[in-house]
């Protein structure tokens, strides 16, 4: 749920004051649960893909009127994810904007252990 709501945020802050736009979507394959978040704002260049995801770094320019924030939403929710054994990437939206995917497995991993190796 957190994860959601700080995609949700995040999204919401970027999109522009008129004709701002926001979309949820969640489907699966079977094997993985997929969320995705979608907005049309500026989107996330993609020398900054991997800086979002750092704690207390935000993409952008200090010059321009960016949302402010602490840089920690997306980081926490990649931790989140990745507990549960997913993954969380940013894309660009097909409309322009950008497009916040997670993926969570259906199936936790096994987790039976051979008799001989437990002592």
């Amino acid at each position: 749920m957190q994860v959601i709501v700080n995609l949700l945020s995040n999204a919401a802050k970027f999109c522009p004051k008129e004709g701002g736009c926001v979309e949820l979507r969640v489907h699966d394959n079977g094997a993985f649960l997929y969320i995705d978040v979608t907005d049309n704002g500026p989107g996330v260049p993609e020398a900054e893909r991997d800086l979002i995801f750092e704690k207390f770094r935000q993409g952008g320019s200090t010059l321009t009127d960016k949302p402010t924030g602490t840089g920690l939403g997306l980081p926490i929710s990649r931790q989140i994810v990745e507990h549960y054994g997913g993954r969380i990437e940013v894309q660009d939206a097909p409309a322009g904007g950008a497009r916040f995917r997670v993926s969570l497995p259906l199936k936790s991993p096994s987790t039976t252990t051979d008799a001989a190796t437990v002592r």
